[in-house]
């Protein structure tokens, strides 16, 4: 009987210790601006100092994509892609941040890049 009880006060103690690393259902929504230059990020409260989003791991964010420049562009952010984006047209992709890293994504062709960082 000893052991029973002892066993449930574990197994109570490790699930209320349990902690969640991410925390799923938040949406956040982000307008990314494609120049012929540069790839520019409106609205982001995640933006560090030096001009680089830093989102917590398992964050959705969805991209409010429009291209500014002069010519067509693609760009693809973990596999959600805007498809060919012609100039003065606009598109939304969503992207799920799962995994914690560095990353850099690069509009299609020879265009801009843009960095990431997940925590």
């Amino acid at each position: 009987m000893k052991w029973g009880v002892v066993t449930l006060a574990l197994a109570c103690c490790w699930a209320a210790g349990a902690q969640a690393t991410t925390a799923p259902g938040i949406l956040f929504v982000s307008r990314l601006v494609l120049t012929d230059k540069a790839i520019l990020i409106h609205g982001d409260k995640f933006m560090t100092r030096a001009g680089i989003p830093r989102y917590p791991r398992g964050t959705d964010v969805r991209y409010e994509v429009s291209n500014r420049g002069s010519r067509p562009v693609t760009l693809n952010i973990l596999g959600s892609s805007t498809g060919q984006l012609r100039p003065g047209t606009r598109t939304t992709i969503l992207v799920y941040w799962a995994q914690r890293g560095k990353f850099a994504f690069r509009a299609l062709p020879s265009g801009p890049r843009i960095r990431i960082w997940v925590d």
